[in-house]
């Protein structure tokens, strides 16, 4: 008898996969459609934060944002605090179990029926499966950061997830960030090309 012997094969539980629903995340297998939005949703002496393109599908967007932010004399007290902000600004999200921080970014869309979404209501129940559908809309981060820069210069950026898909007529999308100096600031979105694009999202293999 041989030593060594080759073990019995291992059963294997059968995988259970779970059809994501469209408030979670983009569609596995869609390729969504692209639209150019480049709108400055926020400007100062030392930051910009630029809303520069959508990819859209049948209920729901995915929102590209870019930022950058340089030194400027005078505020140097503040500027590297600033700087590893946005390098570690991932780390700033919310956090229902405290109060909310200065140094937490808020992004938020609200609707022409005046129904609302922000980012620092983004955490879904899991305890249920499926998962209760949201009564309003739902504003997920889905990933970012910073992108590089210097001692005077940096960018980062951030990717967002709504759901349901904007109305073809008017928006708002909304950004709040205290410790970068922004006020609570709206800026009008259309979102007729949206609404369109999402008709042109299509099968990764027809």
């Amino acid at each position: 008898m041989s030593f060594f012997y080759e073990p019995p094969p291992r059963r294997r539980k059968a995988e259970v996969v779970k059809e994501h629903p469209p408030w979670h995340g983009p569609p596995d297998d869609l390729l969504g459609a692209t639209v150019g939005v480049e709108q400055t949703v926020f400007r100062s002496e030392t930051l910009v934060i630029e809303l520069a393109s959508a990819v859209a599908f049948p209920e729901n967007v995915k929102f590209h944002l870019r930022m950058a932010a340089r030194h400027v004399e005078g505020v140097n007290d503040v500027w590297w605090r600033r700087r590893d902000l946005m390098f570690g600004g991932l780390h700033h999200w919310g956090n229902p179990d405290r109060p909310l921080e200065d140094e937490t970014i808020r992004f938020g869309v609200r609707f022409p029926d005046g129904s609302k979404g922000t980012t620092l209501e983004e955490k879904l129940d899991f305890d249920d499966w499926p998962p209760p559908r949201p009564t309003g809309p739902v504003l997920r981060h889905r990933g970012g950061g910073g992108g590089g820069g210097t001692n005077s210069f940096i960018s980062g950026h951030w990717d967002l997830w709504l759901w349901p898909l904007p109305p073809p007529e008017p928006f708002e999308f909304a950004v709040e960030w205290p410790a970068f100096g922004v006020p609570l600031t709206f800026v009008e979105i259309d979102g007729t090309e949206i609404a369109a694009a999402a008709g042109r999202a299509r099968p990764y293999w027809p």
